[in-house]
C-alpha cells in the first residue's frame, strides 16, 4: 500500500511538472528511492516504463497547446523542456505520425499519440454510446471569454452560469431538455490562450434568443449525474481518456451538454445536482488510422 501511495502521489507531481525538468533524477529526487528501485516499482505497478510515460504525458500536453492555441512550435518546443525545436520535432512525429505544423493544421483532432493518465485508484473509464443526431434548431443566449489552458475549467464554469441565468426565465417551470453548446479555438490576439465560446439553448418554445443549429452528426454520449462541482473534472476525464481509449477521431462541430432540468438543473452552487448528458463529436471509424 505504501508504495501505491508513493506513485499516486509521484504520478500527480508529474502531472504539475511538464513544464518542469523531468529526468529520471529530478523524478527519483522526489520519490525519495534510487532511480533504479523507482524505475522497477513504476513498471511492477503501472505496467509502463516511468521515462517513457512522463514524455509520452510531456508530449501530450504539447499537442494539446499545439491544437488549443497560437503558440509558435518553438515557443512549445521550450515551455515543455525540449533542448531543441528539431529534438521536440522528431519526437512529435514519433508519437503522434505528424510533425507538430501538420498535426495543428489538421481539420480533424485524432486520439492517435495521445497518453492519458495512470489512475492508480482504477476508476472505471466513462463509457459512450455512439449516437447520430439530426440537425436541430434551437434558441439561445451567448456568453464568450478568453483563458489559458489552466484556466479553462474556472472560465467555462462561469460562461455556463452567466448564459443559462441570461437565458431561462423565472416564470417558466423547468424544460424538458437544455442544451449548452461549447468550442474553443485559438485565440487570435494573445498566443496563450483560447477564446471559448458557450452558448444555452432551449427549444424554441420555451425562449426568446437568438436562433441556435445544432450541426448533424456522430457524436460520443456520456452520461453524468452528480454535483455541479464534479463536471468539469468529468469532462476533463473523457478528453484525457475516454476518447483516447476509444481510438475516436474528433471532428469539427461544437460539444453539447444536454440537461435534464426535471431531475436537476442547469447550473448552480456546486453542491447543486445536475443530470445531464455529454456528447462529443467524433468520428468513430478510427480503425483505418495508423496502427503503429
Amino acid at each position: 500500500m505504501h508504495q501505491e501511495e508513493v506513485i499516486t502521489q509521484l504520478l500527480a507531481w508529474i502531472e504539475q511538472s511538464l513544464d518542469q525538468p523531468l529526468t529520471l533524477d529530478n523524478i527519483a529526487a522526489k520519490s525519495g528511492y534510487s532511480k533504479w528501485h523507482l524505475q522497477r516499482m513504476f513498471k511492477l505497478l503501472t505496467g509502463e516504463v516511468l521515462g517513457t510515460y512522463a514524455r509520452r504525458r510531456r508530449l501530450t500536453a504539447a499537442a494539446r497547446e499545439l491544437r488549443l492555441t497560437s503558440a509558435t512550435v518553438a515557443c512549445i518546443a521550450d515551455k515543455y523542456q525540449f533542448d531543441s525545436q528539431q529534438t521536440f520535432t522528431r519526437g512529435f512525429k514519433k508519437q503522434f505520425g505528424l510533425p507538430p505544423a501538420a498535426y495543428r493544421r489538421s481539420v480533424d483532432w485524432p486520439s492517435y499519440g495521445l497518453q492519458p493518465p495512470l489512475n492508480m485508484a482504477n476508476e472505471p473509464t466513462p463509457e459512450a454510446d455512439i449516437i447520430v443526431l439530426p440537425s436541430m434548431k434551437l434558441v439561445g443566449h451567448t456568453q464568450q471569454s478568453s483563458c489559458t489552458l489552466g484556466q479553462l475549467g474556472q472560465s467555462k464554469n462561469r460562461l455556463r452560469q452567466h448564459a443559462w441565468r441570461n437565458l431561462l426565465r423565472p416564470d417558466q417551470g423547468p424544460p424538458a431538455v437544455a442544451y449548452g453548446l461549447m468550442s474553443l479555438k485559438a485565440d487570435a490576439q494573445q498566443r496563450d490562450r483560447q477564446q471559448m465560446v458557450y452558448t444555452a439553448a432551449l427549444p424554441e418554445e420555451h425562449a426568446a434568443g437568438e436562433t441556435v443549429t445544432i450541426e448533424p452528426g456522430e457524436y460520443a454520449r456520456f452520461a453524468y449525474q452528480g454535483q455541479v462541482a464534479g463536471l468539469q473534472n468529468f469532462i476533463a476525464r473523457l478528453y484525457d481518456t475516454a476518447i483516447p481509449q476509444m481510438n475516436a477521431v474528433r471532428r469539427e462541430g461544437q460539444d453539447i451538454e444536454r440537461f435534464y432540468p426535471a431531475l436537476g438543473c442547469c447550473y448552480g452552487d456546486d453542491q447543486a445536482a445536475i443530470s445531464c448528458e455529454y456528447l462529443i463529436p467524433i468520428r468513430s471509424g478510427a480503425e483505418d488510422q495508423q496502427a503503429r
